[in-house]
């Protein structure tokens, strides 16, 4: 069984190949893709398996909320908006998968989106980098929530070690792989989560309602997440996965380029169109305001300014050169 991409396409598809050609239309990156995707997998694989006890303490340490409460980052702006992108294992900062997503979605909105990259290396070492950025995802939630409330709503796009670290954030302690001592997401926060996108998820479980793409069933990414643990924001969620992607589809017959298809196969469209269907309506630009007249309308007139004009009139006609009827009559003489 293979469920087809989001039904929400109001963008049309891409025909350029972003590996062969910049030829860059709507949303296809210019740059090559940079992911190493057997880097991705292997990295993924390694971290999986139990660590020692002094490796795993000293990353749990690090970014553990409650021994370090103290927020890695600053409050940004409170604009309606804001765009948090996540990118993949060796990804760069620019250029990205996500990098026309988010731009859609700020042209979507003009004035109303603020947009970040998520501080955090995205190298090989996933259990200590993934942990990072676990917590200064969480630390950016919480901040936002705290300074601008109900007026801010999150979007959040992860690709391949990116979505593995979105989907560990969002879920509870028990059902990360990284970032388990980072906290969790406030109760007013989660509310204002509008939308996650997520793209070759190491942690793709297949048998979730918010799957979308040509995966198979019953074919997961590297290290499953457990189902049901993204049920709060199962409606908000858009999960893509290709078919024989090794990182999201770990199967003896998954291919590296997969890994890559998301780049020029329609579906970073897709995920744009969904977050899109789920912003608020855009705000009616403002209508140019009329040239305000000096004079008053005959209704606006009190009767004082009637009067005045009245008497003016009369004082005009008075002044105003006589008729050529007034003047022949002015000029006869009565007597006989």
């Amino acid at each position: 069984m293979t469920k087809l991409q989001s039904p929400v396409r109001t963008f049309g598809r891409i025909g350029a190949t972003v590996l062969v050609a910049c030829t860059v239309p709507l949303l296809v990156g210019c740059s090559s893709p940079q992911v190493d995707s057997i880097a991705t997998r292997d990295a993924v694989a390694e971290a999986i398996e139990e660590p020692s006890v002094d490796a795993a303490a000293v990353t749990d340490e690090a970014y553990d909320f409650e021994l370090h409460p103290e927020p890695m980052v600053e409050a940004l702006e409170c604009t309606p908006y804001l765009v948090v992108t996540v990118r993949g294992t060796g990804e760069p900062t620019k250029g990205q998968l996500l990098s026309p997503v988010a731009r859609e979605i700020s042209k979507a909105r003009p004035g109303e989106v603020t947009q970040i990259d998520l501080d955090y290396p995205a190298d090989t070492e996933v259990r200590e980098g993934g942990s990072k950025g676990v917590r200064v995802l969480l630390d950016t939630l919480r901040v936002q929530s705290e300074t601008c409330g109900d007026e801010q709503s999150y979007i959040l796009l992860g690709y391949s070690q990116g979505a593995l670290v979105i989907g560990d954030a969002l879920s509870a302690p028990e059902d990360r792989m990284v970032g388990v001592t980072a906290g969790v997401v406030p109760e007013e926060a989660a509310a204002q989560v509008r939308s996650v996108v997520m793209y070759g998820n190491p942690r793709f479980q297949s048998a979730e309602k918010y799957d979308f793409g040509t995966y198979k069933m019953n074919r997961d990414g590297v290290f499953p997440r457990r189902e049901g643990a993204l049920d709060e924001y199962e409606s908000r969620i858009r999960d893509f996965c290709v078919d024989k992607d090794l990182v999201c589809q770990s199967a003896f017959d998954a291919t590296e380029e997969a890994h890559v298809e998301y780049f020029d196969n329609g579906m970073q469209q897709d995920g744009t169109a969904f977050v899109v269907s789920r912003l608020d309506p855009a705000k009616p630009k403002p209508k140019k305001e009329a040239k305000v007249k000096d004079s008053k309308t005959q209704s606006d007139k009190t009767p004082d300014d009637k009067s005045t004009e009245d008497k003016t009139s009369d004082e005009k006609q008075g002044d105003s050169p006589a008729t050529e009827t007034e003047q022949g009559t002015a000029g006869t003489d009565p007597r006989p």
